[in-house]
Order: structure tokens, then C-alpha cells, then sequence
């Protein structure tokens, strides 16, 4: 065969090889994802402040990089914790370059005054795990069942059996041990939800799970949805025009 003709296909193939693999990455790459890289050599007990860059990858080819390396989230984090162990210019930072206490959770995100609570869930109750850390939820209960009534001697008609909200318009911090932002990519099944409450929340809570033993269940709001029902609305067995409730005409309801 002609030199030139062979040299001229594997020239043709070559370029088909870099077209294809050019493809295959840009298939892979979906969204990015901006870490941080060491804009110099530090020893172990420095601090970075700022010496660090910004790098931007591309989340699919790194898979692993939300376990391994502090996000845009975690920027304040990587300038000011002490490295456990030394880097050199160039490196990207991971959580194991850090102080063992680097990974705070949800400590970090927990403002002064307020606490954090978990409360168990499963598919029907999270919307089908679609609640996500950084989402702002109602939790409903129903209250209260025939056997507390039993076990208490009251008579049932004196319970106001409703379902109503216990607490508003509150964020959600984690769903099983996910909290980071990165985390809301996934929507894996989780067994309980952090909250982020007030203390008199975190006991309303806590009595009507456990005198109540209220069944609760979670609402998700639109993004833009901070509003709070000082009425607290209650649908319960004795309700007026039950019936009616959600069986209106559209004109009716949006008046």
C-alpha cells in the first residue's frame, strides 16, 4: 500500500479518535463545580487565607469530588482552617488536607439562637425524598389517635381530632446525612429530616411526636415561599363544609 495513503488514513482516524473523544467528554461533563487549589506551598498548622485559586470541573468526571473536596460553600472554611497536613502549589484541597473538625455538618449552618432537630420520615411523608437540604417545608400532624384517647380515659369527641400544621415556613438543613448543597443532586432514599428551629419549635415538636404520637408529614413550598397563616388552619372531623375544602370553583378560590 502507498506510504502516503497509509500516513493519510491514519491521519483521517486520528482526527475521528479526538472528534470521539471530544464528544464522550462533553457528554460526561453535565454541570461544574467550583473547588479550590493551593496557590502556594503551606506547611501542616498554616492557614490559607488567600492563598488559594478557584478552579472550575466539571462534575461528571469527578464524581466523588462533593465527598472529597470543599465547594464554593466551604470558602470561608478552607481560608481560615489549619492544614492538617502540608500542600504545594497546584494541589486541590480536599477535606483531608484540613483539621479533623473541618467538616462541621450542620454546625456551621446552624445560626445563633436556633437549634436543629431531626424527625423521622419515609417516602409518602418527604414527598417522595424530594425534600432536599436548603428547601423550606410545613410539617403537618394529624392529632390524636383513638388509642392515646383510650390510654388517657378522655372521651374522643374532646380531642379536636385535626390534621393541622405544627410549625411554618421552616429550612431543612439535612435528609439523612446529606446537608451540603451539592447534596440536592441526589435523590436517594433517606430515613429523617434535620430542621432548622426555634427552641419553642423544637418542643411543639417534640410533644406532639411523643404525647401525641402524631403521625407528621412534610409540605414543600415554591422557592419564593416565606409566607406564615397566623389563622392556623385546621381540618379536622368536625370541620364546617368539609366537603367543599379544595372542591371549588377556580374563580371562588382565587378571590
Amino acid at each position: 500500500m502507498n506510504a502516503k495513503l497509509v500516513l493519510g488514513l491514519a491521519v483521517v482516524a486520528g482526527l475521528i479518535a479526538v472528534f470521539l473523544v471530544r464528544q464522550q467528554v462533553e457528554n460526561i461533563k453535565g454541570e461544574t463545580v467550583t473547588v479550590y487549589k493551593a496557590a502556594s506551598d503551606q506547611p501542616a498548622g498554616e492557614v490559607l487565607g488567600g492563598q488559594i485559586e478557584e478552579v472550575t470541573l466539571p462534575a461528571g468526571l469527578f464524581p466523588n469530588i462533593f465527598e472529597e473536596a470543599p465547594t464554593a460553600d466551604f470558602v470561608d472554611m478552607v481560608k481560615s482552617t489549619p492544614l492538617r497536613e502540608s500542600v504545594q502549589a497546584g494541589d486541590i484541597l480536599l477535606y483531608r488536607h484540613f483539621d479533623s473538625s473541618v467538616d462541621r455538618g450542620v454546625l456551621a449552618k446552624i445560626p445563633e439562637g436556633m437549634k436543629a432537630i431531626s424527625i423521622p420520615v419515609n417516602e409518602v411523608s418527604s414527598v417522595a425524598f424530594f425534600i432536599q437540604p436548603g428547601d423550606w417545608i410545613d410539617v403537618l400532624a394529624t392529632f390524636m389517635g383513638t388509642d392515646v384517647a383510650s390510654e388517657l380515659q378522655l372521651n374522643e369527641a374532646m380531642l379536636d381530632l385535626s390534621t393541622r400544621p405544627v410549625v411554618q415556613s421552616v429550612k431543612v438543613l439535612a435528609v439523612g446525612d446529606k446537608y451540603r448543597a451539592s447534596d440536592r443532586q441526589r435523590t436517594e432514599p433517606y430515613s429523617s429530616v434535620t430542621l432548622l428551629v426555634t427552641m419553642e419549635e423544637a418542643a411543639k415538636l417534640i410533644f406532639a411526636r411523643d404525647f401525641f404520637n402524631a403521625r407528621m408529614t412534610l409540605v414543600l413550598r415554591g422557592e419564593n415561599d416565606n409566607r406564615v397563616d397566623p389563622e392556623i388552619p385546621s381540618v379536622g372531623i368536625d370541620t364546617q363544609d368539609f366537603d367543599a375544602i379544595g372542591n371549588q370553583p377556580a374563580a371562588a378560590t382565587q378571590q
